[in-house]
């Protein structure tokens, strides 16, 4: 009688064949990444329009690199360089993280500031809005962090982010651009 075949090769074969699968699906193993989300830029109007601007709207996020101008869509970054990211307002459970960098791109008048922060990852942590309180000569940035869901189980993972607040026109004078509760330095312009 001839021996019976096992399913342990069977099995493994599989398995092989699973994780393989997997690892060409997520780019691991032959350096692709994969493709960033598109982003819409949010039109700019003038003053207080755009990114968070005085009237209060959340920030529009068009990222890029500084200086002027900006490119609205967001890149797959090198090492050392932040996710760019957009606000998706409607968050669940929104609030306020620290920031760890500010960075102003200043053409005339018109102002452009770059936040950088650690948070977590989607769906967990996904940027609401930043929110912008202007004083006389002083501009504070918030930048508010909440989750898509909720239910959601999240690996405890820290990834540096970035976004580009549009602050329109400022009146000249000299500006003092700070992110409250941070560690990031205070920005010092003057608009001439």
């Amino acid at each position: 009688m001839p021996p019976r075949p096992t399913r342990r090769p069977l099995l493994f074969a599989t398995a092989v064949l699973l994780v393989v699968g997997a690892c060409n699906a997520f780019g691991v193993g032959d350096g692709a990444r994969p493709a960033p989300p598109a982003a819409s830029p949010a039109p700019s109007t003038g003053a207080g329009a755009g990114g968070g601007g005085v009237a209060g709207n959340p920030g529009t996020g068009n990222a890029s690199d500084l200086p002027l101008p900006i490119d609205p869509t967001p890149v797959d970054p090198g090492a050392g360089q932040p996710t760019l990211v957009v606000p998706r307002p409607g968050q669940q459970d929104p609030h306020p993280v620290a920031p760890t960098r500010l960075q102003a791109s200043v053409d005339g008048r018109h102002v452009l500031v770059k936040i950088s922060w650690y948070g977590g990852v989607e769906p967990c942590s996904v940027l609401d809005s930043v929110k912008v309180e202007q004083g006389a000569g002083t501009i504070a940035l918030t930048v508010l962090e909440g989750s898509s869901d909720l239910t959601a189980v999240c690996p405890d993972i820290a990834m540096l982010k970035a976004t580009i607040v549009d602050l329109g026109e400022l009146d000249p004078g000299a500006w003092t651009i700070s992110a409250p509760g941070s560690d990031a330095a205070p920005i010092q312009l003057t608009i001439a």
